[in-house]
């Protein structure tokens, strides 16, 4: 995984489109829940904590650089909700929070990224190539070191939309693999201004 990363890339499609301004949500619901973790503890679908993810003030953080996935959360369609938080960042556009859809392995994934200034992006890796899907500012972000931003997505057989905050921020394109695929979630940030990412409050809710 790159230690730096280009939210530029493809912005000239960004600039198309604008901000949704009606309210919309994903139906996260954890009574009814796939799976739900508010992170009081580590649990064993997550692996082991080490010195990059780990569980602190009832969040999951990532120091650094890393990304985790639960296979627990696998679908073929779902609901996914999660709070994000860039708790510091030194380099701030350089360091983005991530968070991870229909994950088959880190080579081909889907990932929402978002950054404490405003900026978020939807990335496809497929065979281990990294493709944007759209770039854009949106005033549905909380901007600043430590604002917590509730990240909502409504994962369709052949489409995704995303929800910020409870504003649709942007529908689009998605090709769901076969099987279905995996949640997880991500931090970038440079190797000599690591950065602190927090999550918490995760519900995945199959369709």
């Amino acid at each position: 995984m790159s230690s730096s990363f280009s939210r530029f890339a493809g912005l000239l499609v960004a600039l198309t489109v604008l901000v949704a301004g009606h309210g919309a949500f994903a139906a996260c619901d954890p009574e009814t829940a796939l799976y739900e973790d508010e992170f009081d503890f580590l649990d064993v679908s997550w692996g082991s904590a080490d010195d990059s993810i780990l569980i602190n003030d009832d969040a999951l953080q990532i120091r650094g650089s890393g990304g985790v996935v639960n296979l627990e959360t696998k679908t073929k369609a779902a609901d996914v909700c999660v709070d994000v938080t860039i708790e510091e960042a030194e380099k701030v556009s350089d360091s983005p929070a991530g968070v991870v859809f229909w994950w088959q392995d880190w080579q081909n994934y889907y990932a929402v990224f978002v950054w404490s200034d405003g900026w978020i992006e939807v990335r496809r890796m497929e065979d281990g190539e990294s493709k944007t899907l759209f770039t854009q500012e949106t005033d549905a972000l909380n901007a600043g070191a430590g604002a917590v931003n509730n990240i909502e997505l409504t994962l369709q057989p052949k489409d995704a939309t995303l929800i910020v905050n409870g504003t649709e921020v942007r529908r689009f394109k998605a090709k769901r693999p076969k099987d279905g695929g995996a949640v997880g979630l991500y931090g970038i940030s440079p190797d000599g201004a690591p950065a602190t990412f927090s999550f918490d409050n995760l519900i995945v809710n199959a369709r």
